[in-house]
């Protein structure tokens, strides 16, 4: 897929910026390249930065304000000068035409062909505003289509901060002394957390000698074997997947 004009502008813009790393950036041209869409957008999508990040790198890099889109007002005539497969298309939303002044949202205001041709779409002078893909896509969605946009959910935090409250002054100390084996008193100060030893505990200590049986019913000395065999296939398991990983060269 053919590459934008401006891409290769606003890489080197983004990397100068440090808005991501060159590493990232390699990342975001090879899903560009593969899937298309615009490189600010894609790098956002991928987790690289967030949408505050790149629209302020790119506001002070192009000399361009800032807008949010969730209170702009529906301009109605600048709607129907504007159709929605062109702002799809273009990654752009009309704000609002006054005085022969268009104001359009641009996601990338790197892209000046998309400008000229909406200074002759709509013979006027054309004022750009950056604003996140996501919002341009949302403000589409709503003005053009009156889809609502998607409710968020604000996190409830009230149980962490409760427990922050609980144990705020207090000393916690990481306990390095070895687990119990099975059948021996803790000899830890804590106790191990007064907790018994764990399944996981128990399975380390038949792989090192032979499992005890003394004590063991039948039916429960077939699970404890059972158990066992479970944790020798997970392991071999885990081992070849290591061994694959190293050949595929994804070893650190």
């Amino acid at each position: 897929m053919a590459l934008r004009p401006n891409v290769a502008k606003l890489r080197d813009l983004l990397l100068k910026a440090k808005v991501v790393d060159e590493f990232q950036m390699r990342a975001g041209m090879g899903r560009l390249e593969q899937w298309g869409g615009r490189l600010s957008g894609v790098l956002v999508e991928m987790g690289f930065c967030d949408d505050e990040t790149m629209v302020n790198a790119l506001s002070q890099a192009l000399r361009v304000p800032v807008a949010h889109l969730g209170m702009v007002p529906k301009d109605p005539a600048m709607l129907a000068k504007v159709d929605v497969a062109f702002c799809e298309e273009h990654g752009v939303f009309p704000v609002s035409l006054q005085n022969r002044v268009a104001t359009v949202a641009m996601s990338d205001p790197t892209e000046l062909d998309t400008v000229d041709l909406l200074s002759n779409k709509l013979n006027a002078r054309v004022q750009v505003v950056v604003s996140p893909e996501s919002e341009i896509k949302i403000a589409i969605a709503k003005h053009y289509r009156g889809v609502a946009p998607p409710a968020t959910r604000k996190k409830d935090n009230r149980a962490r901060d409760a427990h922050i409250e609980a144990t705020k002054g207090e000393v916690f100390e990481l306990d390095a002394s070895p687990p119990p084996k099975p059948g021996e008193a803790p000899t830890s100060s804590r106790a191990w957390m007064n907790k018994s030893p764990s399944a996981n505990t128990m399975l380390d200590e038949f792989f090192e000698e032979e499992p005890k049986t003394e004590g063991f019913s039948a039916e429960e000395l077939k699970r404890v074997q059972a158990a066992v065999e479970n944790q020798k296939k997970t392991t071999a398991i885990l081992t070849a997947l290591q061994s694959l990983l190293a050949e595929k060269g994804y070893t650190r």
